[in-house]
């Protein structure tokens, strides 16, 4: 039996942009049970959670409609050949190792691109939030992805090299500490597998003389609301 991973990158791109259309939709069908889901898992506001599902649905609905024109074919002519050309191909099932603040977004933005491409997503997401993992999959599920495209493992920290390693994981991405960046890019390099990571940090928070203290305040204090309310 094909694996589903298989059968969708062989499914045409007019398909997967529609059924992408309906995840969006799907995502705005759940958002009181997914927001309440978040609250209550990592403890954001529900407001907040509101925002964040709302936040997902938005960017699906960008890649559906600009998704088509960069997997396009590219000419790249070589000494005159204006028959070579730059195609993007799906390279197979794409490991992502998710953070627990974020915990619809995170997975949204990664699994996004990569599934309109032709991939398959398992996501290995923070064991605080393994409720909104398994709620996403519903979603995608629900909008009518092939069951088992997007899967989540439900693994300790620990086993994540040997997932890594496995030869039915093409590449792997992570947002996270830089202690668990290192380590997952010292196993994907060792297995020769493309790595992507977003590290965190500490940074600074400098409040200037002339600043306005109480949006300085509202700035310091509401973190997980910065990208909703556009403060960057």
């Amino acid at each position: 039996m094909p694996r589903p991973t298989g059968l969708w990158r062989a499914t045409p791109l007019a398909v997967r942009v529609a059924t992408y259309r309906r995840l969006s939709a799907t995502l705005r069908e759940r958002s009181e049970g997914l927001a309440a889901l978040v609250t209550e898992e990592m403890g954001k506001t529900l407001a907040a959670a509101r925002a964040e599902v709302e936040k997902c649905a938005a960017p699906i609905d960008w890649i559906a409609e600009h998704g088509p024109a960069f997997l396009a074919d590219e000419p790249a002519p070589v000494d005159g050949d204006d028959q070579v050309y730059v195609s993007y191909l799906p390279i197979g099932s794409i490991l992502a190792v998710m953070p627990w603040n974020f915990p619809l977004w995170q997975v949204i933005r990664a699994s996004g691109p990569i599934m309109l491409s032709g991939n398959g997503f398992i996501l290995k997401h923070a064991a605080n939030v393994m409720g909104s993992a398994y709620a996403l999959q519903d979603v995608y599920e629900a909008a009518g992805f092939p069951v088992g495209l997007f899967a989540n493992l439900n693994v300790e920290n620990e086993t994540v090299a040997q997932v890594i390693e496995d030869p039915r994981v093409a590449a792997v991405t992570l947002t996270g500490s830089m202690r668990a960046g290192s380590a997952v890019a010292s196993t994907a390099g060792r297995a020769l597998k493309k790595t992507l990571l977003e590290l965190g940090g500490a940074d600074a928070f400098i409040v200037l003389a002339d600043a306005n203290i109480d949006l300085a305040v509202n700035a310091a204090t509401d973190t997980f609301l910065w990208p909703m309310a556009g403060i960057e």
